[in-house]
């Protein structure tokens, strides 16, 4: 079997020693205030202390590895994983888009956690979303300097969806570095659903596979494999049962409405045609109920589902399944061995140019 690749794994800058030495005094008081008032995604840390909150942080993760690059080789090593990529954690959900300092301190923190193994710990760049050639910077910056392997937005940033005009210069570079756009949880959606029916655990995990399904609507429908014809494109953490369904629905849309006055598009072909171009892939867990039934999806004469998905650990969350996620994978008796070569290495070396 080719090399295992962890295509969406987590860090804990905020969880670690000294994180906040990587910001300038302002920026590190706002990114503290973050950390402390951003409750809903752990429990409750009303009137905690830093220090406290920090240890709430880690108590609900699965071990060392988030915050600690030494613990997260163990846990590789133990599972079986080569390489992991690797995502923020309440920094990718917190905000839509940060400064370039709280950036360029972010990025600088996790370039030494990677370098503890720079071959196996590869990073994903936050870059400052709302100010298109800041971000081109810091990109340029995180590729060359960092060794980082792409750059990660939610599907929506503020009132910009990915496939937004705003977002081309940086796609631009993107291409220009060889790296992808990685489209990750949450998306917009969720502020709408909470703001009209309230916070909700469970409601806000339908926008899961929602954030996904809007990811590939934006970047077939919206344009961005048109107006970029070398980007990879990523859609991580929505899972991927909901697949064939939503490949048949795009179809049957385009060929019902892209002739109609007012509902033109930028596309050439039908929807899943691009699927034929290899440069969308989606992750999956290793449990999902309908991973197989995706991957055998024969969504075109030239591509399946098998060829699009790729295995990702969310670990050291709470919900990832550790121990033992990748022999969940290899041992769930529905995928065939091909199969599971492409799903744990190989789909994702085609996304990240590893």
């Amino acid at each position: 079997m080719s090399s295992v690749i962890d295509a969406d794994g987590h860090v804990l800058m905020e969880a670690a020693d000294g994180w906040l030495d990587y910001f300038d005094a302002d920026e590190a008081a706002q990114m503290q205030q973050l950390i402390l008032g951003n409750r809903r995604h752990w429990y409750s840390r009303e009137g905690l202390s830093a220090a406290e909150a920090q240890r709430a942080l880690r108590e609900r993760c699965k071990g060392e590895g988030g915050w600690d690059a030494a613990a997260r080789l163990r846990v590789m090593d133990e599972e079986g994983i080569d390489v992991a990529v690797l995502f923020a954690t309440e920094l990718g959900l917190a905000l839509d888009a940060y400064s370039p300092g709280v950036c360029r301190g972010y990025n600088r923190w996790l370039a030494d956690y990677c370098a503890t193994d720079p071959n196996r710990l590869r990073g994903v760049a936050l870059l400052p979303l709302d100010d298109s050639d800041a971000a081109c910077r810091e990109l340029e910056r995180s590729v060359t300097e960092h060794g980082f392997v792409g750059f990660f937005m939610k599907g929506s940033v503020g009132d910009l969806t990915c496939d937004a005009r705003h977002f081309d210069p940086l796609y631009s570079e993107a291409e220009r570095l060889g790296v992808p756009l990685l489209i990750h949880v949450p998306h917009g959606v969720k502020g709408v659903l909470e703001q009209r029916f309230g916070y909700d655990f469970l409601r806000s995990h339908v926008v899961h596979p929602f954030a996904g399904m809007l990811g590939c609507l934006d970047a077939i429908f919206g344009g961005i494999f048109e107006r970029f014809a070398r980007l990879r494109v990523g859609i991580l953490e929505a899972q991927v049962g909901w697949l064939p369904w939503f490949v048949a629905r795009m179809d049957e849309q385009h060929e019902e409405y892209s002739t109609r006055p007012g509902f033109e598009t930028e596309l050439r072909k039908p929807p899943s045609a691009y699927l034929d171009e290899g440069r969308l892939f989606l992750s999956c867990d290793a449990d999902e109920r309908y991973l197989a039934f995706a991957a055998n999806e024969a969504f075109t004469k030239h591509t399946q589902g098998e060829d699009l998905i790729l295995w990702a650990s969310d670990y050291p969350h709470s919900d990832a399944i550790y121990p033992g996620a990748v022999r969940t994978l290899t041992e769930r008796g529905d995928l065939k061995p091909d199969q599971l070569r492409k799903l744990l290495g190989a789909n994702a070396q085609r996304l990240f140019k590893l």
